[in-house]
């Protein structure tokens, strides 16, 4: 029996796909257009389980049949998109963006990306601006639940019929279990893990059961329309990228999902006559193709562009993802899908040889490391050189929830001797361990470092939701306390996120929260009363000790992804100086809550000041490069480069060192 066409779902899927679309582009109104997403993945298990109950009521269900339909749906359009996609990054990306691009390519081919992108959510990996295949994590976690789904749907169907319902419930809950449980434990895996994310497919499961009645007043109908509707639509404008996701926020687009798919079955209700308006309806069945195609896009225009699009440029990319789609549906998609066009073999031919295809050649570029030769030996040498110490440093990362006893430190400087000095912080101080490196091997001073990564050395304060920092600190004074060897102590962190807690001009990132880590949050401490008692706690006990102190202050922050902004600006000619560098008076302004404490710490209690923009800045501007090469591994650390251009100013804090 095949499945009656229901324009409305289409006009729900135009609703979802023009959320993402608009949040891709940046129009602040779509602020949460992410949920867009949970919307197709309700309209898809509902559509997928509908086909295949009946098709098994029809004894006409098959593995190989529902897997053809599925290349066919999938495939031709996917890998018009990948081959696309690998065309342009050949052009624009660098070699390691080039060799990241082949690692994401690989795994997008076996429906594995969200598998990758779920290991390269950490601190320091790349922004999303140079992942043109970011978006195809969802289409992995369909294709992996669609593995197992069918042979368990039946199975229940066979034998379980009656209960068929109550056991996909079950499994929903136990996959929203996790994913709650993951949204405080492991954000990352709540966000692109299949089994914390396949509730969302079986809430649409679950309604294609029909285990809730469909005979009641067309008035309930109507209304449950409505609300649906609400529930769907309300999350695109109110969420934000600090809204904790999926979890709890998730239920309210999926299960609006849901009713105005239950409300629209064998009924028209007003929401199903709007949703069924036939421009709605077209953007829904050129969906696939929008969603392929939009973030590639998107991600290649603001590579090129380097500044934020303005709305005119927006508005006419838009339009050209619309056209591209549009053709895309027409003359790829509808052919594959017609069974006329190629037989059932010749389909899972192309299928292997397109995807065993893509799979080498992704992995040759992985392996040759991006292929560097594509450009001129200065410019591979330039943009693979801004790593190189920072990946040496990278072995000292102390991780919070599992620090050694004894605590062992990386030695730093000339390490001919005891050490006498430590360098404390959080990832900056792993930024500008080179620049002290060379500054204390050239005074012949032995030192150690001690960082973790989004640790500020701020004694009892923790930043919220994050990694336990007190823990940290309290464990790094006590390591000092114990070693009265070292006599000088420096401090460096991004002072500035902490004092603030906003992200900078175009960065990516949630906003952050410091709290106290005695009495934890509070209404009326802000962030930067914390940061300033936290500063005045560390220094004072560091001077109770009787150590000297050094802070080191903000390193100017960019705001924009530096080497990826280099790679392109150097290939088109132009200087990227003048197009995202940011004024000096930015930088005051960013650094005016931080300059004031670390000022007034220092002048009360004598302790010295390290100013890295002295060093980068003109009365002007603060640079991003010098000489041709970037002074950024990303849009606010240091690069190797970077760092040994700004040694010298540590001369003074090791002159006076025994």
């Amino acid at each position: 029996m095949k499945l009656t066409y229901r324009a409305d779902i289409d006009g729900v899927r135009a609703i979802a796909v023009l959320a993402v679309l608009f949040y891709h582009a940046d129009i602040k109104s779509f602020s949460g257009g992410y949920v867009g997403v949970d919307i197709f993945f309700v309209i898809s298990g509902y559509l997928i389980t509908t086909i295949i109950l009946r098709e098994l009521d029809d004894n006409e269900f098959s593995l190989a049949r529902f897997y053809e339909r599925r290349i066919r749906r999938i495939f031709p359009a996917l890998f018009t998109i990948l081959t696309a996609t690998l065309l342009v990054s050949s052009i624009f990306f660098s070699a390691n963006e080039f060799q990241e691009f082949g690692k994401s390519l690989v795994a997008t081919t076996f429906f594995s990306s969200n598998i990758l992108f779920w290991t390269q959510s950490g601190y320091f990996e790349g922004p999303s601006e140079l992942k043109p295949l970011l978006h195809t994590w969802s289409l992995a976690v369909e294709e992996q639940y669609y593995i197992f789904f069918p042979l368990l749907l039946a199975f229940l169907a066979r034998y379980l019929r009656p209960r068929l319902a109550f056991v996909l419930t079950g499994i929903a809950f136990a996959s929203f279990a996790l994913n709650l449980y993951g949204i405080n434990h492991d954000p990352s895996g709540a966000f692109y893990l299949v089994h914390m994310r396949v509730w969302e497919l079986l809430i649409g499961s679950i309604l294609a059961t029909k285990i809730i009645s469909t005979k009641i007043n067309p008035f309930i109908y109507n209304l449950l329309g409505g609300i649906g509707l609400g529930m769907l639509i309300a999350p695109i404008f109110l969420y934000t990228t600090d809204t904790p996701f999926p979890g709890m926020a998730a239920t309210l687009p999926t299960l609006g999902t849901a009713l105005v798919i239950y409300s629209g079955d064998e009924n028209k209700t007003v929401v199903g006559r709007i949703l069924s308006f036939w421009p709605l309806v077209f953007i829904g069945q050129i969906s696939y193709s929008l969603y392929l195609l939009h973030w590639p896009f998107i991600v290649f225009a603001k590579y090129y562009a380097i500044l934020e699009l303005k709305p005119i440029e927006i508005a006419i990319i838009l339009f050209a993802i619309l056209i591209l789609s549009t053709l895309s549906w027409r003359f790829i998609e509808t052919p594959f899908r017609q069974r006329t066009f190629l037989k059932r073999r010749s389909i899972f031919q192309f299928a292997t040889i397109t995807m065993l295809l893509i799979m080498s050649i992704g992995s040759i570029i992985y392996l040759k490391g991006g292929l560097p030769n594509r450009f001129s030996s200065r410019q591979a040498a330039i943009t693979q050189n801004t790593d190189v110490q920072w990946k040496n440093w990278g072995k000292c990362d102390l991780d919070p929830d599992s620090l050694p006893s004894p605590l062992e430190l990386c030695a730093i400087g000339a390490n001919t001797s005891k050490p006498v000095f430590l360098l404390w912080g959080d990832s900056h101080a792993r930024a500008l361990a080179t620049s002290v490196h060379i500054s204390a091997s050239q005074a012949n001073k032995t030192g150690v470092v001690a960082y973790t990564s989004g640790c500020p050395p701020l004694l009892g304060i923790d930043r919220e939701g994050q990694k336990p920092c007190g823990v940290f600190n309290t464990t790094i004074i006590d390591y000092i306390r114990d070693h009265p060897n070292l006599e000088t102590i420096i401090l460096a962190s991004r002072w500035a996120l902490s004092a603030e807690g906003t992200r900078y001009k175009n960065e990516e990132g949630k906003s952050l929260i410091l709290v106290n880590a005695a009495i934890g949050p509070t209404e009326t401490d802000t962030n930067a009363a914390l940061f300033e008692l936290g500063l005045n706690q560390t220094v004072n006990t560091l001077l109770a000790m009787g150590r000297r102190v050094v802070i080191i202050t903000q390193v100017p922050e960019i705001g924009y992804d530096v080497p990826s902004a280099f790679s392109i600006a150097q290939r088109t000619g132009r200087d990227l100086n003048k197009i995202i560098s940011p004024s000096f008076n930015d930088y005051l302004d960013r650094n005016r809550i931080v300059t004031v404490a670390i000022v007034s710490v220092a002048t009360n209690n004598n302790v010295e000041i390290v100013e890295p923009s002295k060093a980068l800045c003109t009365e002007e501007i603060c640079l991003v490069v010098s000489g041709e090469q970037p002074l950024y591994r990303d849009d606010d650390h240091l690069s190797t480069f970077g760092a040994q251009y700004i040694s010298h100013i540590f001369d003074p804090v090791f002159e006076g060192l025994r």
